[in-house]
């Protein structure tokens, strides 16, 4: 399963599922709650599976891992559709009294509200007549902006929860990794670049 028919899998299976927790459980805070913690689950793996793609060539060009980049923004718009589902779970929550909420909400959350702009902003971006229109430099800063801000988001939900629980060990693991599979990527583009340029005689 490739390309738009991957998204339309994605997708219905973020439709049942949060329609099975909408569904099965009550009250709709209680639901909510479910449903922010499930999204925020199916959020990471499709982020993890997107982040990793172009680093996986880079350090391991293998037929397995250029499939997995071709798909690399179908498994991009995927982590949309969740995170447009772990959202709509936030604002069932807030919506009692939403100031409120908002007040509440640590200053480290303001980089979690602006990587939802950023996702969506991808999202309608990665329109094929939208990505057109939009100068190709313009675009890959997004892009690269909006992958390393979601990066940054799931590291501070994850890793720093990790000492109030042990159940945020494995999230926190898969961010870490994905984090230090691009840094290797990157240093080893880098050091190639370097050996590459010509010696001054």
């Amino acid at each position: 399963m490739t390309g738009p028919r991957l998204l339309a899998a994605i997708a219905l299976a973020i439709g049942i599922m949060t329609a099975a927790i909408m569904a099965s459980i009550s009250p709709l805070d209680t639901a909510a709650h479910a449903l922010v913690r499930w999204t925020a689950r199916t959020s990471l793996v499709l982020f993890a599976l997107a982040y990793a793609a172009r680093p996986l060539v880079q350090l391991w060009p293998r037929p397995q891992t250029k499939r997995l980049l071709a798909e690399r923004k179908w498994l991009g718009l995927g982590f949309a559709v969740s995170h447009a589902a772990h959202l709509a779970g936030i604002i069932a929550i807030a919506s009692p009294d939403v100031g409120a909420f908002v007040r509440a909400q640590p200053p480290t959350n303001a980089v979690a509200a602006l990587t939802f702009l950023l996702i969506f902003a991808m999202a309608i971006t990665s329109i094929e007549a939208v990505k057109r229109r939009m100068p190709a430099s313009a675009w890959k800063r997004l892009h690269r902006t909006g992958m390393h801000f979601a990066w940054l988001s799931f590291a501070a939900t994850y890793v720093g929860a990790v000492g109030r629980s042990p159940l945020y060990l494995v999230p926190a693991v898969i961010v870490v990794g994905v984090g230090v599979l691009r840094l290797a990527a990157f240093v080893r583009i880098t050091v190639r670049a370097s050996r590459s340029r010509p010696r001054p005689a």
